[in-house]
């Protein structure tokens, strides 16, 4: 039942989504701001005619890109550790007691706050042109966010250290104190192992999920409306999930 839940809750998180990026967007475009750098990456996959030089050198351009607005993320996540606010609709997702692909969704509030947080910010410094990169690296890079909240115990072996996979998030999910504060990158590594709050689990450890004041949303009105309502389960947990929630990341 968890399952096809969390997938209707997935499906509306994306629709919702969709929406609200579509319109801004098209009113950002309409506003004209230019970035104040503009990075040109073609020339790593214009370097060569060999097919498998041109793959590699798109997918080190996508890597910077990714590694840029990465960054924003990683901040805005520990915000959302860190801050009361941010955390009354995070919650909806640590909630989660079952991690599966389906079940993977945030609160679509959340997707909309990435708008302030790391959208505009990355798109007044920044703007790309890579150039070519292969259609199959970009199918698994945005398919990348389910399969870190996937249950398969599927290991990445050395190429976790640059992509999270999901026994890495999972760590972020965990409901033990040693994980607490931990792993907040989702398409890289990088700024959690920078910034010292990279975790990596050994081939055993699958801890359990979820957050002991605040259940999993059972029906769809739960899960749009809740974090919108001040309770007190949500903005004062107790115990563990205070740790989780109010602690500054990494303190």
């Amino acid at each position: 039942m968890s399952h096809i839940r969390g997938a209707v809750f997935c499906v509306a998180n994306i629709v919702i989504t969709k929406v609200s990026l579509t319109l801004f967007y098209r009113l950002w475009e309409e506003i004209g701001i230019r970035p104040v750098f503009h990075i040109d990456l073609r020339f790593l996959s214009e370097f060569s005619d060999v097919w498998l030089l041109k793959a590699f050198g798109g997918i080190v351009a996508s890597l910077i890109v990714l590694q840029a607005s990465e960054f924003f993320y990683y901040w805005f996540h520990r915000l959302q550790h860190s801050n009361r606010f941010f955390w009354r609709f995070h919650a909806e997702h640590h909630s989660l007691e079952e991690m599966s692909a389906f079940n993977s969704n945030h609160h679509f509030s959340e997707e909309i706050f990435r708008i302030p947080f790391l959208i505009i910010p990355v798109s007044l410094l920044f703007s790309f042109e890579q150039g070519y990169v292969p259609w199959i690296w970009v199918f698994l890079v945005r398919w990348q966010g389910y399969f870190e909240h996937s249950s398969t115990r599927l290991h990445l072996g050395w190429v976790r250290y640059l992509f999270p996979d999901n026994r890495f998030h999972r760590i972020h999910h965990s409901v033990e104190r040693q994980h607490f504060n931990r792993n907040f990158g989702s398409g890289s590594a990088i700024w959690d192992i920078l910034f010292g709050t990279a975790y990596y689990p050994k081939a055993d450890e699958w801890p359990d999920v979820g957050l002991p004041n605040v259940r999993e949303p059972q029906n769809f009105k739960e899960f749009l409306f809740r974090p919108f309502r001040s309770r007190k389960i949500q903005l004062h947990p107790t115990s563990t999930a205070e740790e989780i929630s109010f602690n500054p990341a990494g303190e």
